[in-house]
């Protein structure tokens, strides 16, 4: 609520402030807090009520969430990272993943570069747990609330601060499937292009500097640089 993000407000504020937003030093570290403090509630929650094992285990999708597979060679700094990862315990709500939800909801056409299926239930899944997620924090503020249809009951129950936070890691857990899919596919299209882009590279490299595989010495400073810098592709 400080920062001002919230489902009505990031369909009003245009899309390079909202990224400029969401990954400011100051949103990633308050909102971090939070999610820290509700993850260590719900885990408590479990605990407490013995019944830990309802959590879904989501470790294989926090993974993939935390650091994108690769392929070919990976830098040292890639190696370590992926180390550390598996060494360091997970954060059940990645900050960037969960403030995705509110770009994917408020402009879902500068974030999707082709609408399906896919693209369709994540963002149904980002705005259901955008609802979860900010019914969550009016409970904590306002406590406890009743809905019309428990209002009208003659013995009416209540969201509590328990239940609701249950209601919104399974919102969660769903939004966070679908975001890993979406992601998966948006990384093989990724990888298509940047094959077919390399074909092309390489293709004019050979009508530019008409080189075949035998014969490539006698080459211009130019035409050099423009064969390395395909050769060196990753």
């Amino acid at each position: 609520m400080s920062l001002q993000i919230n489902q009505e407000s990031v369909k009003s504020m245009p899309f390079v402030q909202l990224a400029l937003c969401i990954e400011s030093a100051t949103t990633i570290q308050i909102v971090k807090a939070f999610v820290d403090r509700l993850e260590s509630r719900i885990t408590l929650s479990q605990e407490v009520t013995g019944n830990l094992s309802s959590l879904s285990k989501i470790d294989h999708l926090l993974k993939y969430a935390a650091l994108p597979s690769r392929k070919g060679p990976s830098s040292n700094a890639t190696r370590r990272g992926a180390k550390m990862i598996k060494s360091s315990k997970l954060s059940r709500y990645p900050v960037r993943v969960l403030l995705c939800a509110y770009m994917i909801m408020g402009h879902p056409a500068e974030v999707f570069s082709g609408v399906g299926e896919c693209e369709i239930v994540l963002a149904d899944s980002a705005a259901n747990f955008i609802q979860e997620f900010e019914l969550l924090v009016k409970i904590i503020i306002d406590g406890p609330i009743k809905t019309s249809q428990e209002i009208a009951s003659t013995n009416p129950s209540q969201k509590t601060f328990r239940s609701q936070l249950e209601a919104f890691d399974k919102a969660w857990c769903i939004y966070l499937h679908r975001f890993v899919a979406w992601k998966s596919k948006d990384a093989k299209l990724l990888e298509k292009d940047l094959v077919r882009a390399a074909c092309q590279l390489e293709l004019s490299l050979l009508q530019t500097c008409k080189l075949t595989s035998r014969n490539d010495g006698g080459l211009t400073r130019d035409m050099y640089g423009i064969k390395k810098q395909v050769v060196d592709l990753p």
